[in-house]
């Protein structure tokens, strides 16, 4: 009986030890941040930064549709007016309104940082300089965004992103 229990007990530990599942051969891990190659951060950059240019030309142009399809189906944003939107029609319908209501505002993005989660994640957060706005009270000129990219059937879409205002410093 002693011998069974000890039986047992090896086979118990051994198997709760054994917490990852026995590699397959030519099975190569996922790529991740860390194993990312620079050649494949620029590529990603360069891709990401064209959709961003396409978002700009859409916002100037005041195209409402052509800025809902770049966010993916399923989008969950929170802007400036700290109203949820989720999903491409609420989206649109978000911009209509912004347009409509505030048809002088221009937003320049500096600052921009890219965090590469995977080779199709990717958040960015950037400083936005806005002006323009014919709201009263007068918003700040001044805020931050955060969003999350993903690529989707070989294009990048935005899939999360947040929006602020900040408020200057005293001496800026």
């Amino acid at each position: 009986m002693k011998q069974i229990l000890i039986t047992i007990a090896a086979v118990v530990l051994v198997g709760c030890t054994m917490t990852r599942s026995i590699p397959q051969k030519g099975n190569r891990s996922p790529k991740t941040s860390e194993n990312l190659t620079d050649s494949l951060k620029n590529q990603i950059n360069k891709e990401i930064d064209s959709m961003v240019k396409e978002w700009d030309k859409s916002a100037a142009n005041k195209d409402a549709k052509r800025l809902s399809e770049l966010y993916a189906k399923n989008a969950d944003i929170i802007h400036y007016d700290n109203v949820h939107h989720v999903g491409r029609e609420s989206i649109q319908q978000h911009f209509k309104k912004q347009f409509i209501n505030d048809s002088n505002l221009k937003k320049v993005f500096s600052d921009h940082q890219r965090f590469f989660v995977t080779p199709e994640i990717v958040i960015e957060t950037a400083k936005s300089h806005i002006t323009g706005s014919k709201i009263t009270p007068r918003p700040p000129t001044r805020g931050r965004y955060t969003a999350t990219y993903i690529k989707s059937r070989g294009r990048w879409l935005v899939l999360y992103e947040r929006a602020w205002w900040t408020w200057p410093f005293k001496y800026d």
